[in-house]
Formats: C-alpha cells, sequence, structure tokens
C-alpha cells in the first residue's frame, strides 16, 4: 500500500520534533480578544496635508514610506512607556494598526494622546497695524467667517484663498491653546480671540536676503528638549536649537527685536513672549496661569524629541476587551472544542471500529501538529481562530470518512482486504487535495483582505487545512499501512453497515421541486434581507460604536432601555444565563451607528459628535445614566475596565473600506476556485456550476440570517466575522461538491448511461459519505454555536451562519451543481459543441484518468 515507506516515518519524525521544538522553544500568541487589551487603527490624510503645504508632492507619491515613518516615530514615543515592541504596522496605503495588549481603558488613552499629539512646533511674528497688511480688515473677515461658520476651524479658515473669502497670503489666523499663558497676551481690539501670525513667504520679502528661507524654525530644528522651572517655579518645557540653527535663530529674533513672538504648537499659540534682544537659540514653552503638569511636561518633551508627525493621524477604529473577558472567552472555546472533538471520536469509534481507531489517532495526531504550527509561526490565535480549530476537526474528519467509504466500496466489489485499503486510499486521494486546496484559496483570500481576529481565523484556517492533509494521507495511511500488511492483518473490512443502500434514488426527479424551493428561498430571503440591511450591518460596515456593559446586578432589560432612551443607541442582551428571569441579566450590549450623513461624509471616529471620540462620548453618556448600577472599585467610584470591559470603535471612512475588501475577497476566492476547477476538471463548466452554487448558498445563508436576526432567535451582524463565515461555507460547499464531480469524473470514462444518468449514479455513490460529513461537521459547529449563543460575541452569528451554511451546501451539491452541470451540457449539445451522442464531454474526459 505504500512505497518508500521508511521516508514517510522520515517525514513524520521530522514534522513531530519540530512541533514538540515549537512547543518548547516559542510561546502561543493570544490575539487581543483572547488576551484582552486594544486594537487601534490610525489613517493619515495626506491630501489635507499637501494643501495646507505640510507635505511635498514627493513625499505625497510616496504615501506608503511615509506612513513607515510615522510608524518609528509611534514607536519612539512608545519607547519610554516600555512599548517598544507592540506590534505596530501599515494596514494599506494610508493606515497604521497598534496593538496594545494587557493594557487598561486608562492606559489606552494616555497611549492615544501621545501618539495622537503631531508634534508640530513653529517660531512665527504676530502681525501687527504698522506691518501695512489692512490688519483691521484682515480681523473683520476672520470674525465674520467664524460667525457665519460656527462648526469651522482656524485652520478651515487659512485654507480659504483671498477669493474664496480667506486671509491674505502673509497671514494665517492662530488660536492660543487652553493650557498656555498666550490667551492673557491677546489684544481684543485687534485679534477678537486669535493671533494672526506672519507667514514664511511674507517673513522671506521683508528680510532682503536670500537666504532668508532659512528663517522658519520648527522642532526638527531642536537639539535639546527637556523639563524645566518657569519663573513662577511652574513646570514647562525647556528647548535649545541645534548649533547650525542657533545664530541663525539669533539673527531672526534681533531683526525683530520688540515684537511678539508666538511659539505655535499643533496649530494653537502657548505664548507669545516679546522678543527684548536678541536670543541665542535657547528658550521655554510655559503653562500659562495653571502651568503644565509632570506629566503633560513628559508628554510633550517626549513628542518634541521624536520629531513631529507632518501628517496629523486621525483614529479611525478602535477596539477594547477587558483581560476577564478574554479569559471567558478562552474557557468557552476550549470547552466548545473539546466536546466537539470527544463527540467526534466516540461517533468514528463507534461507526468505524478498528478503522475509527485510527481514525482517532490521526486526528490527534493532526491537533499535535497543528498546535506545533501555530507556535512555530508565531500565528495570532484570535477567538475566530479558536473557531478555526473546531472547523479543522470536522474537516479531518471529512477527509477520514472519504478514505473510509471509498475501502468499504471496494471491500463490496469484492477485493481483497489489502487491495480494497490500497485503492480506498488511491481513489480519495485527489478528492481529498481538491476539496482542501479549494478551502484553502478561500483561507487564503480571507488572511489577504481580513483584519485583526479575521486574519486569526484565516491563518488557524489554512494550517489546519496543511496538517489534516498530511495527518490523514501520511500518518493514516502509515499506522494502516502496519496493520492491515502486519502479521495479525485483519480478515474483513470492520465497519458498521452504510448509510445509504445500494438502492439507486431517482435525484433527477425532484430537480424541478428543488429548484422551486431554491427560488422561493432565495427571492423571500433577499426581500427579508433588503427590508433589514441597515439594522444588520455591524459596526464593521455601518461604522459607529459599541459596548458591552457589565452591571453590578441583574436588571431588566426595559429599565435598561428606559435609563437610555434618548440617547439614540440599541441595547441588547449579551448574557445566556440569569438568575431572576427571561428579560433581567447583568450584561448588555449598547450600539451606537454612525448615521447615513456621517458614513456618506466618510468621518472618523475622533470627528464625529462636535469632535469628541465617539466611543468615549458613548461610555461617558452610559456612566451617566447608569449610575447606581455600575460595578464600583475599593474608592467607591466607578470601574470603568470592570463595567464597560469591551468597546470597539470604526469611522465611516474605515467602514467604507472593509465593505469594499469584504466583496473583492468574496469574488476573488470566486474567481480562483473557476481557475483551480478548470484546472482539475478541464471544463470551466464544472467550475461555472460549482460557482452558480455557491452564490446560492451565501445568498440563501444571507436570507436565513436576517430572518433569525428580525424574529430576534440569533444574534447575527454582517460584519467580518459573518464574511469569514461566508468564505468557510464557501469553501465548505464546494468540498461537497466536488465530491460529487470527481465521481462524475472517474464515472465517464467507464459507464455508457447518459450524462444525466451518470451524475444520479455519482450522487447516490457518495450520499453515505456526505451524509456521515454533514452530520458529524454540523455537530461539531453545534457545539460551538450553543456554547455561544445569546452572549452576542461573534462567535454566535458565525456558528449559526456555519450550521445554515452546512445544511444548505449539502443540498446544493445534489440539487443545484449538478443539475446545473447537466443543463451546461445540454446547452453545449444544442449548440453543437463536442460530440452529440452521450455527452458533450464524454471524448474530451475519456483518456482522463481516474482520480477520484
Amino acid at each position: 500500500m505504500i512505497n518508500n515507506l521508511s521516508r514517510k516515518l522520515l517525514g513524520i519524525a521530522i514534522f513531530s520534533g519540530i512541533a514538540i521544538y515549537a512547543l518548547f522553544a516559542f510561546s502561543l500568541h493570544l490575539g487581543l480578544d483572547l488576551r484582552g487589551g486594544a486594537r487601534i487603527v490610525y489613517s493619515f490624510d495626506f491630501e489635507s496635508a499637501l494643501e495646507a503645504n505640510q507635505i511635498s508632492e514627493s513625499e505625497y507619491a510616496n504615501k506608503s514610506e511615509m506612513v513607515g515613518q510615522m510608524a518609528d516615530i509611534f514607536r519612539e514615543r512608545l519607547d519610554g512607556s516600555g512599548l517598544a515592541d507592540i506590534p505596530i504596522y501599515p494596514q494599506g496605503e494610508m493606515q497604521l494598526v497598534i496593538e496594545l495588549p494587557d493594557r487598561s481603558e486608562s492606559e489606552v488613552a494616555e497611549i492615544k494622546t501621545t501618539i495622537g499629539n503631531q508634534g508640530l512646533l513653529d517660531f512665527r511674528i504676530i502681525a501687527e497695524l504698522s506691518d501695512d497688511l489692512g490688519l483691521a480688515d484682515e480681523k473683520k473677515k476672520f470674525t465674520d467667517w467664524m460667525a457665519l461658520n460656527p462648526e469651522g476651524s482656524t485652520k478651515d479658515f487659512n485654507k480659504l484663498s483671498v477669493a474664496e473669502g480667506g486671509p491674505r497670503p502673509e497671514i494665517n489666523w492662530h488660536l492660543p491653546s487652553e493650557k498656555g499663558e498666550a490667551g492673557t497676551n491677546l489684544s481684543s481690539a485687534m485679534t477678537s480671540g486669535a493671533f494672526p501670525l506672519l507667514m514664511l513667504d511674507y517673513v522671506r520679502s521683508d528680510l532682503a536676503t536670500n537666504e532668508a528661507t532659512s528663517w522658519h524654525f520648527g522642532g526638527d530644528d531642536l537639539n535639546y528638549v527637556g523639563g524645566t522651572l518657569d519663573n513662577k517655579g511652574m513646570p514647562a518645557v525647556a528647548f535649545e536649537f541645534s548649533e547650525y540653527r542657533k545664530s541663525a535663530f539669533g539673527d531672526f529674533t534681533e531683526q525683530y527685536k520688540g515684537r511678539k513672538m508666538a511659539i505655535v504648537l499643533n496649530g494653537k499659540v502657548y505664548s507669545a513672549p516679546n522678543i527684548n534682544g536678541r536670543l541665542d537659540g535657547a528658550g521655554i514653552i510655559e503653562g500659562g496661569s495653571s502651568g503644565f503638569d509632570v506629566k503633560e511636561v513628559r508628554e510633550l518633551t517626549t513628542v518634541l524629541r521624536t520629531g513631529s508627525l507632518k501628517v496629523l493621524p486621525e483614529l479611525e477604529s478602535e477596539s477594547f476587551v477587558g483581560s476577564s473577558l478574554g479569559a471567558d472567552a478562552i474557557q468557552t472555546g476550549a470547552k466548545s472544542a473539546m466536546i466537539g472533538g470527544i463527540l467526534v471520536l466516540l461517533f468514528m469509534l463507534l461507526y468505524y471500529r478498528m478503522n475509527g481507531v485510527v481514525a482517532c489517532l490521526s486526528l490527534g495526531f493532526n491537533g499535535f501538529l497543528l498546535l506545533g504550527a501555530i507556535y512555530f509561526s508565531q500565528a495570532t490565535l484570535t477567538l475566530p481562530g479558536l473557531a478555526g480549530l473546531v472547523l479543522t476537526i470536522g474537516m479531518a474528519v471529512d477527509a477520514n470518512i472519504l478514505i473510509f467509504e471509498r475501502i468499504r466500496e471496494e471491500w463490496e466489489r469484492g477485493r481483497e482486504v489489502p487491495q480494497a485499503y490500497k485503492n480506498g486510499y488511491e481513489r480519495a486521494f485527489w478528492t481529498i487535495i481538491d476539496a482542501n486546496v479549494t478551502t484553502l484559496i478561500a483561507g487564503f483570500i480571507l488572511y489577504q483582505f481580513g483584519t485583526g481576529p479575521v486574519q486569526g481565523f484565516a491563518a488557524t484556517l489554512c494550517l489546519g487545512i496543511l496538517t489534516t492533509l498530511f495527518s490523514t494521507l501520511v500518518f493514516s495511511k502509515v499506522i494502516m499501512h502496519t496493520i492491515v500488511f502486519g502479521k495479525n492483518a485483519p480478515t474483513k473490512v470492520g465497519m458498521m453497515a452504510a448509510l445509504a443502500g445500494k438502492k439507486i434514488i431517482d435525484f433527477s426527479k425532484l430537480h424541478k421541486l428543488a429548484a422551486c424551493i431554491s427560488a422561493v428561498l432565495l427571492s423571500s430571503g433577499l426581500w427579508i434581507y433588503s427590508q433589514n440591511a441597515n439594522e444588520m450591518l455591524g459596526i464593521d460596515f455601518a461604522g459607529g460604536s459599541t459596548a458591552r456593559v457589565h452591571l453590578a446586578k441583574e436588571v431588566n432589560i426595559s429599565e435598561m432601555r428606559d435609563r437610555l432612551n434618548g440617547f439614540q443607541v440599541t441595547v441588547v442582551k449579551s448574557d445566556a444565563e440569569s438568575t431572576s428571569g427571561a428579560d433581567t441579566s447583568k450584561d448588555f450590549q449598547v450600539k451606537r451607528k454612525l448615521s447615513a450623513a456621517d458614513r456618506a461624509a466618510g468621518i472618523s471616529t475622533d470627528k464625529v459628535q462636535g469632535g469628541k471620540d465617539l466611543a468615549q462620548e458613548m461610555v461617558a453618556e452610559l456612566q451617566k445614566s447608569l449610575e447606581g448600577l455600575l460595578i464600583l472599585d475599593d474608592a467607591g467610584a466607578a470601574n470603568l475596565d470592570a463595567s464597560f470591559p469591551q468597546k470597539s470603535t470604526v469611522g465611516a471612512r474605515v467602514s467604507g473600506e472593509i465593505q469594499g475588501s469584504a466583496v473583492r475577497a468574496l469574488l476573488l476566492a470566486l474567481v480562483l476556485i473557476v481557475v483551480y476547477m478548470n484546472f482539475r476538471f478541464h471544463e470551466y463548466r464544472f467550475g461555472l456550476a460549482a460557482v452558480a452554487a455557491l452564490f446560492h448558498d451565501v445568498l440563501i445563508t444571507l436570507g436565513v440570517l436576517a430572518f433569525v436576526s428580525q424574529m430576534g432567535w440569533v444574534h447575527v451582524e454582517i460584519n467580518l466575522e459573518i464574511i469569514a463565515a461566508f468564505l468557510t461555507i464557501i469553501g465548505y460547499s464546494l468540498n461537497d461538491t466536488i465530491v460529487v464531480f470527481d465521481r462524475v469524473r472517474e464515472n465517464m470514462p467507464r459507464r455508457k448511461e447518459s450524462f444525466k444518468e451518470i451524475i444520479n449514479i455519482s450522487i447516490n455513490q457518495s450520499l453515505s459519505r456526505t451524509i456521515l460529513t454533514s452530520v458529524t461537521t454540523f455537530v461539531v459547529v453545534s457545539v460551538l454555536f450553543f456554547a455561544n449563543r445569546q452572549f452576542h460575541n461573534t462567535l454566535e452569528g458565525f456558528s449559526f451562519a456555519m450550521l445554515v451554511g452546512i445544511v444548505v451546501g449539502t443540498y446544493s451539491s445534489i440539487f443545484v451543481a449538478s443539475p446545473l452541470l447537466i443543463f451546461f451540457d445540454r446547452w453545449a449539445r444544442n449548440k453543437k459543441v463536442g460530440p452529440a451522442p452521450g455527452s458533450s464531454m464524454n471524448k474530451s474526459h475519456k483518456k482522463a484518468p481516474a482520480k477520484g
């Protein structure tokens, strides 16, 4: 049965050794949804930065390089917090992702403040009436525009051209900082709350020297930044220019002696001291009458030392998971995998007996290799990744069932035991390869287009496919070879009777009925979804914020909704257990989506609701409205980390990009599957029939999800996890279809029946395998679903979508893909493509080897 047995044993030994080494040498990387912490995504508006002359055309053309430079600045800023090794990586061309494991919400807030500080330091001369710039008219123009545009900013006004009512090119307007002392130096008669600052071009024209461009001084020119005290003894920031800039700064201050020089940080004027004489390159930034505190001085010096961000980072999405919630997720996921695994092992032992023992050993070895691969590759294990582990069990069982059912067929045909086992493994080989490769395609696409936890699922799924192939086609085969060709070799194939008998069922008679059922399910499901599409969109796709609320005591959901009435939020239960009744709970999920107008405007999370962080604003509202119900700390104050263990925020721009990525992922997966099917079957018709069935499966699953969501039976949102479920359904359904199509390909050169009859025979031949695989996978995923039902986490909707997909995928392989293949054959014959008798594909495949 096996040639080169020693090579197979050597391969098993090598991979086992690598797995053992990995388990001891490496640590397991848990995702933030299991470990606890925050995941933050920042984007950069390069177009606005280009318009404001903050970056050059060449820098704009190399946005990816600039994002990399800003990632380096982020790392330097976080280095002082002991966070130098945290993952900071680009996502696309204009985004940076920062992962902060094991951090509390207050620590994450401090980190966001440090990162979000642009660090743009400028030294500008304040314009005066004597500059002959028509300052009185400029002041009126500015105050009138601000009165007409109360939501506007000085930055917006400075961008306007003179023709649009904006300032002269020589002047920009800047507000004083709330922290600085500049506000006390303002002349209300002059500026009405803002400083008119001379721009570089005007300074250049006023200085009769060609080197005047070097008189623009910023943070990049500083050699030293550190903490100090001002003349009042309050904390301040001391700075000193680099040696090669000191002289220029001295000339600059001497030129403007007697004038006010504004020290501008991030567009706000912190101080505006008089220049009483030449300054040779040093000074301080004061905190005004209230002064800086030590923490603010430390943050400001860190920002100025690490350099300025030429493009201001905008918070686009944020998710936070408390450590206790992560521990609960690990416990639930591990329990699901254990129960599902035990049920599958018991079934294999009872149904396949001695062969079931081999299958159990193979499944155990598969789990060992998969865990070793996760450790070795340093892949991140996420909550959906745990679902991938459970799904791997089902896929590994399917491969074993395929082999055992083929062995049964060979035995029933009168083959001797050794020959039956040899033929069984050989005939199942390419079916297993085809089925797993198509699922691997879906997993690879998901990894490329997914983010965060979804990538964790894809990584686990892909690694699981590879370990399943090795454990089934190598490890299992070696053990079976040792048994079958050993001294005490069995004299018969010990299995229970096949579920599907020898009677041939004419499925073709049911094609019209099945077509009607599919049409009804498709039309009604899509109609239900269309009526609830916006409500079903998750934060990933709609944008907005969601928070999980954990209370100190159980309350009725109607009381929660009454307390939060008027805040435009949706409130649902989050836990599955309640001691007081079905409508009471300690756990709730509160969700606020962006409005359609916000989504259309592409608003980021830090610009919604008047410029406030959407998640922070919602938590503040919840804290006020739920006073008396929240968990308290030892000091009697609300414990925000315990009361709000999970939060997530996604901006409109990111949600739009996620939708586009999801659609591209689905379409690309389908295209690649058609290409692979054509490569394997030498006919596009096989691929087209299979992909048409996949559209059928995904759309019906979507309709069912919309129905159960509307009825309130299952909490389902259309988010990245559901897209992962759709891609997995595609792989699973295609698995079923390929098993049937492989039988069709195998039977065509051997049988004389019509193509329609060959398909019917092929379905009957693979029916026992189809039933067994569907039932075992359904059981495994059912355990996952019931372990997460009513917890309103990502696995509840994911596992339910998988359950629907398993049923629909099994149905479509018999009643959708196969009839479509018959239709394409008939259409080809009517178009006179291929030979007229029998099938248009018979001759083209007559010489194809029987690999199914």
